[in-house]
Protein backbone atom coordinates (compact mmCIF):
# COMPACT_ATOMS: atom_id res chain seq x y z
CA UNK A 1 0.00 0.00 0.00
CA UNK A 2 1.45 3.52 -1.41
CA UNK A 3 1.94 6.01 2.23
CA UNK A 4 -0.82 8.25 0.03
CA UNK A 5 -3.41 5.43 0.50
CA UNK A 6 -2.41 4.50 4.13
CA UNK A 7 -2.97 7.74 5.13
CA UNK A 8 -6.70 8.26 3.25
CA UNK A 9 -6.83 4.85 5.45
CA UNK A 10 -6.20 6.38 8.52
CA UNK A 11 -8.03 9.44 8.04
CA UNK A 12 -11.15 7.37 7.13
CA UNK A 13 -11.07 5.22 10.08
CA UNK A 14 -10.33 8.77 12.26
CA UNK A 15 -13.68 10.46 10.53
CA UNK A 16 -15.63 6.76 11.73
CA UNK A 17 -14.89 7.26 15.63
CA UNK A 18 -15.47 10.73 15.96
CA UNK A 19 -18.92 10.29 13.70
CA UNK A 20 -19.90 7.73 15.98
CA UNK A 21 -18.56 9.45 19.54
CA UNK A 22 -20.82 12.24 18.27
CA UNK A 23 -23.64 9.95 17.23
CA UNK A 24 -23.55 8.82 21.14
CA UNK A 25 -23.60 12.03 22.23
CA UNK A 26 -26.49 13.36 19.79
CA UNK A 27 -28.70 10.09 19.70
CA UNK A 28 -29.92 10.99 23.24
CA UNK A 29 -31.21 14.24 22.28
CA UNK A 30 -33.30 12.86 19.17
CA UNK A 31 -34.03 9.63 20.14
CA UNK A 32 -36.62 8.79 23.08
CA UNK A 33 -35.21 7.63 26.14
CA UNK A 34 -36.44 3.84 26.66
CA UNK A 35 -39.43 4.31 29.42
CA UNK A 36 -38.99 3.17 32.72
CA UNK A 37 -40.62 -0.35 33.42
CA UNK A 38 -43.99 0.60 33.87
CA UNK A 39 -45.79 -0.63 37.21
CA UNK A 40 -48.40 -3.47 36.76
CA UNK A 41 -51.67 -2.33 36.50
CA UNK A 42 -53.73 -2.91 40.37
CA UNK A 43 -54.90 -6.45 40.54
CA UNK A 44 -58.78 -6.96 40.59
CA UNK A 45 -58.74 -10.51 40.57
CA UNK A 46 -56.49 -13.24 42.19
CA UNK A 47 -53.10 -12.93 41.43
CA UNK A 48 -51.09 -15.87 41.71
CA UNK A 49 -48.43 -16.02 44.53
CA UNK A 50 -45.89 -18.65 46.54
CA UNK A 51 -47.92 -20.39 49.25
CA UNK A 52 -47.57 -19.37 52.53
CA UNK A 53 -49.47 -21.15 55.77
CA UNK A 54 -51.92 -18.60 56.88
CA UNK A 55 -53.11 -15.48 55.75
CA UNK A 56 -51.33 -12.30 55.42
CA UNK A 57 -53.50 -9.35 54.98
CA UNK A 58 -51.75 -6.18 53.33
CA UNK A 59 -52.07 -2.32 51.51
CA UNK A 60 -51.70 -1.92 48.07
CA UNK A 61 -52.48 1.39 46.25
CA UNK A 62 -55.28 1.89 49.00
CA UNK A 63 -56.85 -1.14 49.38
CA UNK A 64 -56.25 -4.49 51.43
CA UNK A 65 -55.61 -7.28 49.98
CA UNK A 66 -55.94 -11.06 51.29
CA UNK A 67 -52.95 -13.87 50.70
CA UNK A 68 -54.10 -17.30 51.24
CA UNK A 69 -54.10 -20.63 49.37
CA UNK A 70 -51.27 -19.75 47.01
CA UNK A 71 -52.57 -16.26 45.95
CA UNK A 72 -54.20 -12.82 46.75
CA UNK A 73 -57.14 -11.62 46.18
CA UNK A 74 -58.07 -7.47 47.08
CA UNK A 75 -60.67 -7.30 50.36
CA UNK A 76 -61.57 -3.83 49.22
CA UNK A 77 -62.12 -1.90 46.16
CA UNK A 78 -62.82 2.38 47.10
CA UNK A 79 -58.65 2.90 47.74
CA UNK A 80 -58.83 4.46 50.92
CA UNK A 81 -57.82 1.45 53.57
CA UNK A 82 -55.09 1.25 55.27
CA UNK A 83 -53.51 -0.66 58.30
CA UNK A 84 -55.00 -4.14 58.20
CA UNK A 85 -54.49 -6.47 61.54
CA UNK A 86 -56.04 -9.84 61.32
CA UNK A 87 -57.67 -11.85 63.79
CA UNK A 88 -55.87 -14.73 65.65
CA UNK A 89 -58.42 -17.16 64.32
CA UNK A 90 -57.65 -15.59 61.09
CA UNK A 91 -61.15 -14.97 59.85
CA UNK A 92 -61.82 -11.61 61.06
CA UNK A 93 -59.49 -8.41 59.41
CA UNK A 94 -59.97 -4.86 60.99
CA UNK A 95 -58.58 -1.72 59.20
CA UNK A 96 -58.75 2.00 59.23
CA UNK A 97 -60.07 3.88 56.16
CA UNK A 98 -59.88 7.72 55.16
CA UNK A 99 -63.47 9.32 54.43
CA UNK A 100 -64.34 13.00 54.35
CA UNK A 101 -67.19 15.69 54.11
CA UNK A 102 -67.90 19.03 53.69
CA UNK A 103 -68.73 20.17 57.19
CA UNK A 104 -68.16 23.49 59.32
CA UNK A 105 -66.10 24.77 61.89
CA UNK A 106 -65.71 27.28 64.36
CA UNK A 107 -62.76 29.60 63.14
CA UNK A 108 -62.11 33.06 65.53
CA UNK A 109 -65.60 32.49 66.39
CA UNK A 110 -66.83 32.40 63.20
CA UNK A 111 -68.86 29.18 61.35
CA UNK A 112 -66.51 28.76 58.46
CA UNK A 113 -67.22 25.43 56.14
CA UNK A 114 -64.41 23.44 56.50
CA UNK A 115 -63.29 19.79 54.74
CA UNK A 116 -63.29 17.68 57.49
CA UNK A 117 -61.42 14.53 57.36
CA UNK A 118 -61.31 11.10 59.63
CA UNK A 119 -60.92 8.03 59.75
CA UNK A 120 -63.44 5.06 60.55
CA UNK A 121 -62.51 1.69 62.07
CA UNK A 122 -63.92 -1.09 59.88
CA UNK A 123 -64.33 -4.79 60.34
CA UNK A 124 -64.86 -7.63 57.55
CA UNK A 125 -64.96 -11.07 56.89
CA UNK A 126 -61.27 -12.28 55.56
CA UNK A 127 -63.25 -14.45 52.86
CA UNK A 128 -64.93 -10.79 51.98
CA UNK A 129 -68.85 -9.84 52.35
CA UNK A 130 -70.44 -6.70 54.16
CA UNK A 131 -68.52 -4.68 56.16
CA UNK A 132 -69.28 -2.72 59.83
CA UNK A 133 -67.65 0.26 60.77
CA UNK A 134 -66.82 -0.65 64.88
CA UNK A 135 -65.78 2.58 65.54
CA UNK A 136 -67.02 5.81 63.75
CA UNK A 137 -64.51 8.99 63.45
CA UNK A 138 -67.21 11.01 63.16
CA UNK A 139 -69.31 12.08 65.95
CA UNK A 140 -71.53 15.13 66.62
CA UNK A 141 -71.10 17.39 69.34
CA UNK A 142 -73.59 18.98 72.13
CA UNK A 143 -72.83 21.70 70.15
CA UNK A 144 -74.12 20.53 66.80
CA UNK A 145 -70.71 20.46 65.26
CA UNK A 146 -69.15 17.28 64.30
CA UNK A 147 -66.21 16.05 66.18
CA UNK A 148 -63.63 14.47 63.77
CA UNK A 149 -60.73 11.92 65.14
CA UNK A 150 -58.11 9.90 62.77
CA UNK A 151 -57.99 6.75 64.39
CA UNK A 152 -54.38 4.51 63.80
CA UNK A 153 -53.45 1.26 63.29
CA UNK A 154 -56.41 -0.74 65.00
CA UNK A 155 -55.05 -3.96 66.48
CA UNK A 156 -57.42 -6.69 67.73
CA UNK A 157 -56.69 -8.60 71.04
CA UNK A 158 -55.80 -12.48 71.09
CA UNK A 159 -59.55 -12.94 72.15
CA UNK A 160 -61.40 -10.64 70.06
CA UNK A 161 -62.98 -8.74 72.28
CA UNK A 162 -61.16 -5.33 72.29
CA UNK A 163 -59.33 -3.26 69.98
CA UNK A 164 -55.97 -1.42 70.94
CA UNK A 165 -55.99 1.45 68.61
CA UNK A 166 -54.22 5.22 68.85
CA UNK A 167 -56.37 8.13 67.73
CA UNK A 168 -54.80 11.84 67.17
CA UNK A 169 -55.97 14.75 69.57
CA UNK A 170 -54.11 17.52 67.94
CA UNK A 171 -51.06 19.31 68.81
CA UNK A 172 -48.59 16.37 68.23
CA UNK A 173 -50.92 13.91 70.81
CA UNK A 174 -51.66 10.85 70.10
CA UNK A 175 -53.09 8.32 72.89
CA UNK A 176 -53.33 4.10 73.14
CA UNK A 177 -57.08 3.51 73.87
CA UNK A 178 -59.00 0.13 73.90
CA UNK A 179 -62.63 -0.19 72.29
CA UNK A 180 -65.08 -3.23 72.75
CA UNK A 181 -64.71 -4.88 69.27
CA UNK A 182 -68.49 -5.50 68.90
CA UNK A 183 -70.30 -2.50 70.02
CA UNK A 184 -67.45 0.27 69.34
CA UNK A 185 -67.30 1.37 72.62
CA UNK A 186 -63.93 3.27 74.32
CA UNK A 187 -63.45 0.63 77.21
CA UNK A 188 -60.46 2.66 78.47
CA UNK A 189 -57.73 5.14 77.72
CA UNK A 190 -54.07 3.81 78.56
CA UNK A 191 -52.17 7.57 77.48
CA UNK A 192 -52.56 10.85 77.83
CA UNK A 193 -50.96 13.52 76.55
CA UNK A 194 -48.51 11.14 74.77
CA UNK A 195 -47.71 10.61 70.79
CA UNK A 196 -47.94 6.71 70.84
CA UNK A 197 -48.39 4.35 67.34
CA UNK A 198 -48.04 0.93 65.81
CA UNK A 199 -50.07 -1.20 69.09
CA UNK A 200 -48.81 -4.72 69.24
CA UNK A 201 -50.45 -7.23 71.47
CA UNK A 202 -48.28 -9.92 73.67
CA UNK A 203 -50.00 -13.33 72.91
CA UNK A 204 -51.05 -13.44 76.19
CA UNK A 205 -53.25 -9.74 75.69
CA UNK A 206 -51.33 -8.13 79.33
CA UNK A 207 -49.24 -6.02 77.51
CA UNK A 208 -49.23 -3.97 74.31
CA UNK A 209 -46.04 -2.92 72.69
CA UNK A 210 -46.19 0.62 70.63
CA UNK A 211 -43.80 2.88 69.08
CA UNK A 212 -43.10 5.94 71.63
CA UNK A 213 -42.68 9.27 69.61
CA UNK A 214 -43.38 11.24 73.23
CA UNK A 215 -39.94 12.18 73.89
CA UNK A 216 -38.92 13.10 70.25
CA UNK A 217 -36.73 10.12 68.57
CA UNK A 218 -39.12 6.71 68.17
CA UNK A 219 -38.19 3.95 70.99
CA UNK A 220 -40.50 1.04 71.87
CA UNK A 221 -42.28 1.31 74.98
CA UNK A 222 -44.59 -1.67 76.64
CA UNK A 223 -47.81 -0.87 78.04
CA UNK A 224 -50.14 -2.55 80.39
CA UNK A 225 -53.30 -3.48 79.15
CA UNK A 226 -54.49 -2.39 82.38
CA UNK A 227 -53.36 0.91 82.44
CA UNK A 228 -50.85 0.34 85.44
CA UNK A 229 -48.01 0.87 83.77
CA UNK A 230 -46.08 1.48 80.90
CA UNK A 231 -42.00 0.85 80.46
CA UNK A 232 -39.67 1.63 77.90
CA UNK A 233 -37.78 -1.76 76.16
CA UNK A 234 -34.53 -0.76 75.60
CA UNK A 235 -32.50 -2.26 72.95
CA UNK A 236 -28.46 -2.76 71.78
CA UNK A 237 -27.92 -1.14 68.41
CA UNK A 238 -27.91 2.05 68.33
CA UNK A 239 -30.73 3.43 65.94
CA UNK A 240 -33.93 4.61 65.95
CA UNK A 241 -36.43 1.68 66.51
CA UNK A 242 -40.19 1.35 65.54
CA UNK A 243 -42.71 -0.57 64.52
CA UNK A 244 -42.63 -3.98 66.95
CA UNK A 245 -44.43 -6.92 66.67
CA UNK A 246 -44.52 -10.12 69.09
CA UNK A 247 -43.51 -13.90 68.65
CA UNK A 248 -45.87 -15.85 69.41
CA UNK A 249 -44.13 -17.51 72.42
CA UNK A 250 -44.33 -13.73 73.32
CA UNK A 251 -40.29 -13.69 74.58
CA UNK A 252 -39.36 -12.01 71.23
CA UNK A 253 -39.93 -8.45 69.63
CA UNK A 254 -39.65 -8.15 65.76
CA UNK A 255 -39.17 -4.13 64.82
CA UNK A 256 -37.36 -2.24 62.53
CA UNK A 257 -34.29 0.10 63.38
CA UNK A 258 -34.10 3.04 61.05
CA UNK A 259 -29.85 3.75 61.01
CA UNK A 260 -28.25 5.99 58.82
CA UNK A 261 -31.07 6.59 56.85
CA UNK A 262 -31.61 2.71 56.13
CA UNK A 263 -34.24 0.44 57.64
CA UNK A 264 -33.15 -3.41 58.97
CA UNK A 265 -35.71 -5.84 60.90
CA UNK A 266 -34.31 -6.53 63.87
CA UNK A 267 -35.28 -9.09 66.67
CA UNK A 268 -34.82 -8.37 70.20
CA UNK A 269 -35.14 -10.93 72.99
CA UNK A 270 -36.83 -10.28 76.28
CA UNK A 271 -35.55 -12.72 78.32
CA UNK A 272 -32.40 -12.08 77.09
CA UNK A 273 -30.49 -8.89 75.94
CA UNK A 274 -30.03 -10.23 72.88
CA UNK A 275 -30.45 -8.18 69.44
CA UNK A 276 -30.21 -10.40 65.86
CA UNK A 277 -29.93 -8.46 62.70
CA UNK A 278 -32.33 -9.87 60.21
CA UNK A 279 -31.64 -8.04 57.06
CA UNK A 280 -28.66 -5.93 56.25
CA UNK A 281 -29.83 -4.49 52.49
CA UNK A 282 -31.11 -0.91 54.08
CA UNK A 283 -34.41 -1.14 52.34
CA UNK A 284 -36.74 -3.97 54.85
CA UNK A 285 -39.22 -2.96 57.12
CA UNK A 286 -42.89 -3.65 58.90
CA UNK A 287 -42.26 -6.98 60.04
CA UNK A 288 -44.71 -9.15 61.02
CA UNK A 289 -44.28 -12.98 62.84
CA UNK A 290 -46.01 -16.11 61.05
CA UNK A 291 -48.37 -17.48 63.62
CA UNK A 292 -46.46 -20.78 64.27
CA UNK A 293 -43.19 -18.60 64.98
CA UNK A 294 -41.39 -19.90 61.84
CA UNK A 295 -41.08 -17.20 59.69
CA UNK A 296 -41.60 -13.31 59.16
CA UNK A 297 -43.57 -11.20 56.52
CA UNK A 298 -42.29 -7.60 55.87
CA UNK A 299 -42.04 -4.88 53.02
CA UNK A 300 -38.73 -4.48 50.93
CA UNK A 301 -38.24 -1.73 48.41
CA UNK A 302 -36.60 -3.14 45.40
CA UNK A 303 -35.85 -0.91 42.36
CA UNK A 304 -38.37 1.50 43.50
CA UNK A 305 -40.98 -0.92 43.79
CA UNK A 306 -42.18 -1.87 47.37
CA UNK A 307 -43.38 -6.10 47.79
CA UNK A 308 -44.43 -7.96 50.01
CA UNK A 309 -41.71 -11.09 51.06
CA UNK A 310 -41.63 -14.01 53.84
CA UNK A 311 -38.33 -15.13 55.04
CA UNK A 312 -37.86 -18.76 56.97
CA UNK A 313 -36.25 -18.17 60.00
CA UNK A 314 -34.59 -21.28 59.87
CA UNK A 315 -32.22 -21.66 63.23
CA UNK A 316 -31.56 -17.94 63.41
CA UNK A 317 -33.26 -17.96 67.18
CA UNK A 318 -31.14 -20.34 68.11
CA UNK A 319 -28.05 -18.62 66.29
CA UNK A 320 -27.99 -19.64 63.09
CA UNK A 321 -29.12 -17.77 59.60
CA UNK A 322 -32.15 -17.05 58.25
CA UNK A 323 -33.11 -18.31 54.73
CA UNK A 324 -33.34 -16.61 51.91
CA UNK A 325 -36.60 -14.65 51.47
CA UNK A 326 -39.05 -15.28 49.28
CA UNK A 327 -41.04 -11.94 47.22
CA UNK A 328 -44.64 -12.91 47.48
CA UNK A 329 -45.76 -10.18 45.07
CA UNK A 330 -45.78 -8.94 42.19
CA UNK A 331 -43.91 -5.68 42.08
CA UNK A 332 -47.64 -3.74 41.90
CA UNK A 333 -46.81 -1.35 44.46
CA UNK A 334 -47.27 -2.20 48.18
CA UNK A 335 -48.26 1.21 50.57
CA UNK A 336 -45.17 1.55 52.49
CA UNK A 337 -46.79 2.76 55.29
CA UNK A 338 -49.13 0.24 56.39
CA UNK A 339 -47.95 -2.99 58.08
CA UNK A 340 -48.66 -6.57 56.86
CA UNK A 341 -50.91 -8.90 59.72
CA UNK A 342 -50.31 -12.73 59.21
CA UNK A 343 -53.49 -14.80 60.75
CA UNK A 344 -53.76 -18.38 60.85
Amino acid sequence: MKLREAVYVLVALGLVVIYASLGSRVAPLLVPAASPTPTPTKPVERVEAPRVSGTIAFVLRGDVYVLSGGGYVPLTSEGRSLQPNVSTDGKTVVFSRTEQIDGRRVVDGQVVPALLRFTNIVRKDAAGGPETVVVSGLVRAQSGFHEVTWFNAPALSPDGKRIAVTFDVGDGVSDLALYDAQSGRRMTTLSQGSNLSDPAWSPDGKTIAVTSYTLGAPRLLLVAADGRAANPFKIVPNGEPYRPAYSPDGDWILYTLRHGGNNDLHLAQLSRARDIALTTDGRSWNGVFSPDGRQVAFLREQNGSIDLFAMDLGEVLSGGLPRQPVKLTRGEGLDGESRPAWGP
